[in-house]
């Protein structure tokens, strides 16, 4: 009888390493991120972002779904704060390219244009839909990462008119916690 209790005792010593992992990939990892790039809504109106850099919150889900919300401080075209909300998919291992959609609100200085069509200056923030691709991005198995050049494009709008928005992350650190 002491043999078979401890059989099913080492039995379930085994599995326990797999069934932690398991647990693992089912839970939340939460990491802070810095992120350093360009941010621009192209509106007929006005110009609004530039080159800056964040910080931000991001959560990975089961090891492939991703939500992040960022808030960085952008300058050329003036003094613009952007704070931006991004869910997506991320592939799993060490090369764990990614996919965000993104929402992004950026308010403070912009370059205005007026013509005929367009004869008052628009004011309050602008605002971009968009998708980014992070295709070198790097984690590591506790959810760190670094990613390089992450490209993004969408739909901008000042309230008043509308254009391209765009956004190129020149480099991203995540460090878990």
């Amino acid at each position: 009888m002491k043999a078979p209790a401890l059989g099913l005792l080492l039995a379930a010593l085994c599995l326990l390493p797999s069934r932690a992992s398991a647990q693992a990939r089912d839970s939340h990892q939460l990491s802070v991120y810095l992120r350093g790039g360009v941010s621009a809504v192209l509106a007929p109106s006005r110009a609004m972002g530039g080159l800056g850099v964040g910080v931000g919150l991001r959560d990975v889900m089961k090891g492939r779904f991703i939500l992040q919300a960022d808030v960085s401080y952008l300058t050329l075209l003036g003094h613009v704060g952007e704070v931006r909300l991004g869910a997506g998919v991320q592939r799993g291992g060490t090369w764990s390219p990614a996919a965000l959609a993104t929402v992004s609100v950026l308010m403070g200085d912009a370059l205005t244009t007026r013509t005929e069509n367009i004869p008052r200056t628009p004011r309050g923030p602008a605002g971009a839909l968009g998708v980014t691709l992070a295709p070198l991005r790097f984690c590591m198995d506790g959810g760190s990462c670094v990613s390089v050049l992450e490209l993004g494009a969408g739909y901008g709008t000042d309230f008043a008119t509308a254009g391209p928005s765009l956004q190129i992350g020149l480099m991203d650190l995540g460090l878990a916690f």
